[in-house]
Parts: structure tokens; sequence; C-alpha cells
């Protein structure tokens, strides 16, 4: 997976900068989403990248999931 732009999620409370500048996960959040659809040379491909949340610590993952166009 190439590398994921953190900005794009709540961050654990955790790894909180001091400063202020990351956003702190509200206790309601449980899981996000992230998903992109591309255009490849055999149909589409769709993925998800998951960050699920459990008290103080999150777990990041993703899918990828070809379409291939019968040609």
């Amino acid at each position: 997976m190439k590398k994921v732009n953190n900005k794009v999620f709540y961050i654990s409370s955790q790894n909180q900068n001091k400063e202020g500048n990351d956003f702190v996960v509200p206790s309601s959040v449980f899981r996000q989403e992230l998903v992109t659809w591309e255009h490849t040379d055999s149909g589409i491909k769709r993925t998800t990248i998951i960050r699920s949340f459990n008290g103080e610590k999150q777990l990041d993952s993703y899918i990828s999931e070809p379409i291939a166009f019968n040609k």
C-alpha cells in the first residue's frame, strides 16, 4: 500500500500533537473508511482504506478490489 495521507483520518488521542494540530477522535467514532475508485487498463479498481478505533489504539488496513470488464 502506498503512503496514506494521515491528515485524512482522525488519529488516536495517544498520538496527538501537543500543539493541537491533529484531530482528536470523538468518542462516538469507532471506524473510518476512505474509498478510492480508479480506471485501469482492464476495468476499474476500488481501494478502501479502513481505520478502526479501540479505546486508545487504532488499526489501519486496506482492501483492493479489481473489477475487470469483458472485452
